[in-house]
């Protein structure tokens, strides 16, 4: 089980890289001194289309799926480093006479 959900988080991210990357910017029409506030004011929203929807579709498998494999490693181990720790016992001090 965790084997799979750890190939789906793998596959989600690398598909959410591609996605994102393959996505254009807000304002990659404008300029590196272009008046690009005065044309994306008057300028209509861009539509929710596709490639967005399946952008948040990749996010939240990712979160689901991270959840679910920090979930997974914690109950896989039961132990802590420190348990294999052996602390030297010290005699208690004397008092000064």
């Amino acid at each position: 089980m965790y084997g799979l959900i750890l190939t789906l988080h793998f596959i989600a991210c690398v598909l959410l890289i591609l996605i994102v990357l393959m996505q254009s910017g807000k304002g990659s029409a404008a300029g590196i001194f272009g008046a690009s506030g005065a044309d994306n004011l008057f300028a209509s929203p861009t539509a929710f289309n596709a490639v967005n929807k399946f952008t948040a579709v990749l996010a939240v498998v990712i979160m689901c799926t991270s959840i679910a494999l920090t979930i997974a490693s914690n109950k896989s181990r039961a132990t802590s480093v420190l348990d294999n720790v052996n602390v030297p016992v010290e005699a208690p001090a004397q008092p000064a006479k």
